[in-house]
């Protein structure tokens, strides 16, 4: 065996689980190259153990990446003496890769399907970047110190020594040029005298999380757009949300409004165990959306991860793991990120089938008995930096079998994060979007774009609504008092004409903080008020009839305003009609 490199052999096969038989020092966590007729695939060591076969060797458990379809026991293994890692540097943003990193179109080119052993690098090691030096020969540096920056699209790019070196000086740097990322750009000595290449890009272990200069509570909201969000269920920058409901409740579309609405600077989308179609959408789809910030296409500010749901579920964990780490990256860099992962379930299952291959002791189940210190774990990664102004907000959809929010991941994912946005299946059944339920969800933040005293209000007259509505179908409207039956009319007209949109409409997909305040305005007006009219010579049945007529009226203008409605004088028709209409004046349709 040579000296500089480190081989076994396998041993056994099972699925994605591997062992492999090896002499000399393996790293837990390390990375291997398993080699199967002639390709060679990546793997990551989770188990080392004895061999009670020979005192000499040891046995190497580990999870691949890639299908194992055609390997064979004694199929040779190389070990890498690196931990699982992501290429970091200008040129991530308007990239598509596998859950690995390998950039999709690149991939295509070399074969229509995407077949186990294919390689692509992850960012274009031909395209030329302006690089312009700051540090200076002779300065003290250390890991994350900035040495120059390159403009990515409109986002200056900082490039830094990457965080695995120590205190470090400065020992040459080159004058502002254009150059690749695989040219030097500067040199630097560490404490032992050991000299480094600086390069635009360095590679960091997805598994060791990007530092924080200073980490700081979140304490700004972000604009998503959605009303029902930015009204009951607002996220900060730097939050955790958890986004749970059955398949078809209409999670996908919601993060697709957020990945064009939300006001962050960049946008990470992990689609993590997605089916094949829906990430094929994405990519189609995003390609020819345009920013509605900056006109630009809206992958000038992404990137994506396409791990589908027909790849090996060992690459789930891994793309999760490298879209954080990105959007740590970006975070250190002072941007504002958000990382949308489609679904955190399937990366879960993915810790389940491995669970059981290793034959751990299962959790309830059968998920792994440490699932909600993982799970933890991910959603502690996200965070404000106020020292670089940056923060990385994760938002994971959940996807429980049958909607069940008590299953263990859901549950996990609830302790593990400051919001809670649970999608109904009988509200997407109803056709209402987005789904999600204002009875179910939580929210870490206090006031926001409106104060906590309002949204309090909302949520009481939400709540009385729905217990009337469950007593209208339960013992008919007839025992139902006309002053609850108003309110359970105000109930529905928030429902109706607030919490839900259209995501299609060019105006009403999107709700900025100004015209939400106008919004709560008059639904606090719509609450506080009682309705004024006449109901001389009327029964309780003629009166319930007339009020629901008169909602009914107000509900088709309510919709109607929501997508026209733009400039000021527009706008403020809407305090005019809720005026009217307690008053019960006439107003014009």
């Amino acid at each position: 065996m040579m000296k500089n490199k480190r081989t076994g052999t396998l041993i056994s096969i099972q699925d994605s689980l591997v062992k492999a038989r090896f002499y000399g020092d393996v790293i837990m966590g390390e990375t291997a190259e398993i080699t199967v007729d002639g390709k060679k695939l990546q793997a990551e060591v989770l188990q080392i153990t004895a061999d009670p076969k020979n005192e000499d060797a040891g046995i190497a458990e580990m999870q691949v990446f890639e299908d194992l379809t055609g390997a064979r026991i004694g199929d040779t293994v190389e070990f890498k003496n690196d931990a699982l890692s992501v290429l970091l540097g200008p040129g991530l943003l308007t990239s598509i890769w596998d859950g690995l990193q390998n950039s999709l179109y690149p991939l295509s080119e070399q074969d229509s399907y995407l077949k186990p052993g294919l390689k692509a690098p992850a960012l274009d090691e031909e395209k030329l970047w302006e690089f312009t030096p700051t540090a200076k020969i002779g300065d003290t540096l250390k890991g994350g110190s900035a040495i120059g920056w390159v403009m990515e699209g409109r986002f200056e790019h900082k490039i830094l020594v990457p965080f695995t070196i120590g205190k470090c000086i400065l020992e040459s740097i080159i004058d502002k040029q254009s150059l690749t990322i695989k040219e030097v750009v500067a040199v630097v000595k560490d404490e032992q005298g050991i000299r480094h290449e600086l390069k635009l890009v360095f590679r960091q272990a997805v598994k060791s999380p990007i530092p924080f200069k200073d980490r700081s509570i979140p304490n700004k909201t972000i604009s998503t757009g959605v009303r029902v969000i930015d009204l009951l269920a607002p996220v900060s920058y730097g939050g955790t949300v958890g986004n749970p409901g059955p398949f078809g409740a209409g999670k996908t579309v919601m993060q697709h409004s957020l990945c064009k609405y939300a006001l962050a600077d960049i946008i990470i989308m992990a689609a993590c165990g997605e089916r094949a179609g829906e990430a094929v959408e994405v990519f189609k789809d995003f390609a020819e959306l345009s920013d509605p910030s900056t006109g630009e296409s809206l992958m000038n500010r992404m990137c994506i991860f396409g791990n589908t749901s027909s790849m090996p579920v060992a690459a789930r964990e891994a793309s999760v793991f490298i879209a954080l780490t990105v959007g740590e990256y970006y975070r250190y860099q002072g941007y504002n990120v958000i990382l949308l992962a489609d679904s955190t379930s399937r990366w879960a299952q993915a810790l389940r089938e491995r669970s059981g291959r290793q034959g751990d002791i299962p959790g309830p189940e059968a998920f792994p008995m440490d699932i909600p210190d993982q799970i933890k774990g991910m959603y502690q990664r996200a965070g404000a930096d106020s020292a670089t102004g940056g923060s990385l907000t994760f938002i994971g959809t959940v996807s429980p079998a049958g909607g069940n929010f008590q299953e263990p991941v859901t549950q996990a994912t609830m302790d593990a994060t400051g919001g809670f946005w649970g999608l109904s299946q009988d509200r997407a059944d109803a056709k209402k979007y987005p789904a999600i339920d204002p009875l179910v969800y939580t929210t870490s933040v206090y006031d926001s774009f409106i104060s906590w005293e309002d949204r309090e209000k909302i949520l009481q007259i939400l709540n009385e609504a729905n217990g009337i509505d469950q007593t209208i179908s339960t013992i008919g409207l007839k025992k139902v008092p006309v002053e609850k039956y108003e309110l359970y009319q105000k109930g529905q007209t928030i429902d109706f004409c607030v919490l839900q949109q259209d995501a299609f409409h060019e105006l009403d997909a999107c709700t900025r903080p100004e015209r939400l305040q106008i919004i709560n305005q008059a639904i606090q007006k719509l609450i506080d008020q009682p309705m004024q009219y006449s109901t001389d010579g009327m029964d309780d049945e003629e009166v319930k009839e007339m009020i629901k007529s008169k909602f009914d009226n107000l509900r088709q203008w309510w919709r109607e305003w929501n997508t026209y409605a733009q400039d000021e004088e527009q706008i403020e028709t809407l305090a005019i009609k809720i005026d009217q209409f307690i008053l019960q004046e006439e107003y014009a349709s």
